[in-house]
């Protein structure tokens, strides 16, 4: 595949990524509106972090694309759903850690460096 339509490609993909994450994001999000509403909830009632309850949602997509790759994929969602729901939970981790930079750092979880170029 050349470049130009590898890149055609990814951006037509990425589109659908986002169109995905805007159709189930306010469904997660509830009444408040807080893209990471889902995942705040259920770290609290774990007593985990949300990035903890996040790698558990995306977990599940990875083992699909796992088992794709392994040729023992019979799931009746198409791979490409899959791929998008794990690109975009690695956008909300992105997020979340852009939104919780300051806490993370202050709570030594992660320095400056770590976070950012």
């Amino acid at each position: 595949m050349k470049n130009s339509d590898f890149y055609l490609l990814v951006d037509e993909f990425l589109d659908e990524c986002i169109q995905t994450m805007k159709s189930k994001g306010d469904t997660y999000a509830g009444a408040s509106q807080d893209k990471f509403a889902n995942f705040k909830r259920l770290a609290a009632k774990l007593s985990l972090h949300e990035f903890k309850i996040l790698m558990v949602y995306m977990q599940k997509h990875l083992d699909a694309i796992d088992a794709f790759v392994r040729e023992e994929y019979n799931d009746p969602e198409p791979i490409d759903g899959r791929i998008k729901d794990a690109i975009n939970y690695l956008l909300i981790l992105y997020g979340m850690i852009i939104e919780s930079k300051d806490a993370l750092i202050k709570e030594n979880v992660f320095r400056r460096e770590d976070i950012f170029k």
